[in-house]
């Protein structure tokens, strides 16, 4: 198994350090199975890649998701390596970039006139979004590979030491601390903190989803979306490793090993149904939409969490959180694939591989096979969850390039 690894955080009472190693889902029936082939499909969707950036050389094979965020008419994109760049949305220029000593691990996101990025050293750093000066930086408690969250006048960001902290936003002076409880194994996650009215939501490696209050940093309540099961710890792995996504006061929420529910601002649960994911939920026409740990793209019913459609052509492809765009879900894959979905019932629409062609180098006095350069060795994925914009949809690859496709319906 090459791609679907979870990071996992040993934790001991004596130590305040986290290490972490790979192993496999357990899963095995699919793993032996391996990636589903790719079926013909009957093309209605076209899509055209506008331009494309090679920056820095990408996570590899690295369970870290870094992403593109959009202020205005500007990209902003951070490589593992250590730089960040702001881009034109519509031609891919670049209009500044910033290099750092240690690699790159949480971000970006933009906040106001701010753009926010952890390092690897356990860094948050705010920088100006025009300028690209650093306004200040901040020691964490560990390294953080998930985005922040910010308001008015706070920063908010989770670590793999289940610490969740608020600083402030114009000096970085941290204000408050939250620490949960980890088990003794856990997903090496990404998920977000979101903000609803006066509280900061996050799910933790315990399988809760927990709202404190913005002000002071206390629980107000907190939700068991996943209950460790089983012998080994293995087994009893539980995490919440997506993003919550919020819509008219409801927080949806997944866990793996665990549930899709649905909480109101108070605390209760609307509904709950099982489930098994390491992505948060998209919202879109009534439906959420879930990837699935075993790769079925699945939607429930907004209202009552009951089952939609269910798209299973894909499974064992190692699939991103699907995005909405326009009328259509996009998903893509392990190889470079990105795939269409209609939000309707889940038919596959487009394909497009984005996968570089291999360089033609004449050789003297070689046989033309060898004048190809192969491209072995390089993890050409997607693994970063992409974003919609007014241009068209932006990827960023594993081996570090950025990509503006867009999307059209073919005429019949």
């Amino acid at each position: 198994m090459k791609l679907r690894h979870i990071l996992l955080v040993l934790a001991s009472l004596s130590m305040l350090a986290c290490s972490s190693q790979e192993i496999k889902d357990d899963n095995e029936e699919l793993e032996e199975a391996g990636p589903a082939p790719l079926l013909d499909i009957d093309e209605q969707v076209e899509l055209d890649v506008v331009w494309r950036q090679t920056l820095g050389l990408g996570v590899g094979e690295r369970n870290i998701r870094l992403q593109p965020t959009i202020s205005g008419n500007v990209v902003f994109m951070a490589d593992y390596n250590g730089a960040l760049w702001a881009l034109d949305l519509a031609s891919g220029d670049d209009i500044w970039s910033l290099s750092f000593d240690n690699e790159i691990s949480g971000g970006v996101v933009v906040a106001a006139g701010d753009v926010y990025i952890a390092t690897q050293d356990g860094v948050l750093h705010s920088i100006a979004k025009d300028s690209g000066e650093i306004n200040w930086s901040q020691q964490l408690s560990s390294e953080s590979i998930a985005p922040v969250v910010a308001d008015k006048e706070q920063v908010y960001i989770r670590t793999i030491d289940g610490h969740l902290t608020a600083f402030d936003r114009q000096s970085g002076k941290q204000n408050w601390t939250y620490e949960a409880a980890l088990p003794v194994l856990t997903v090496h996650g990404t998920a977000a903190p979101v903000l609803l009215h006066n509280l900061v939501i996050s799910g933790f490696a315990n399988g809760k989803l927990i709202a404190l209050d913005r002000e002071l940093g206390i629980p107000r309540w907190n939700k068991r979306l996943a209950i460790p099961e089983g012998r080994s710890e293995l087994e009893r792995l539980v995490d919440l490793d997506g993003t919550p996504v919020i819509d008219d006061g409801i927080v949806y929420a997944t866990a793996y090993h665990g549930k899709l529910a649905a909480i109101g601002f108070d605390g209760k649960t609307r509904w709950e149904t099982e489930l098994s994911s390491y992505f948060g939920p998209t919202l879109g026409l009534g439906n959420i939409y879930i990837t699935r740990d075993d790769d079925h793209v699945q939607a429930y019913d907004q209202i009552n969490g009951a089952s939609v459609w269910s798209q299973d052509s894909l499974q064992g492809r190692f699939l991103t959180q699907p995005v909405k765009h326009g009328n259509y879900l996009v998903v893509a894959d392990f190889e470079g694939y990105m795939h269409v979905l209609s939000q309707v019932d889940g038919e596959i629409l487009g394909r497009l591989s984005i996968r570089p062609k291999p360089l033609h180098m004449t050789l003297p006095n070689q046989p033309e096979m060898h004048n190809w350069r192969p491209l072995r060795g390089k993890d050409f994925g997607i693994r970063s969850v992409m974003r919609s914009t007014s241009e068209g949809l932006l990827a960023y690859t594993n081996t570090g390039e950025l990509l503006l496709i867009q999307l059209e319906k073919e005429d019949n």
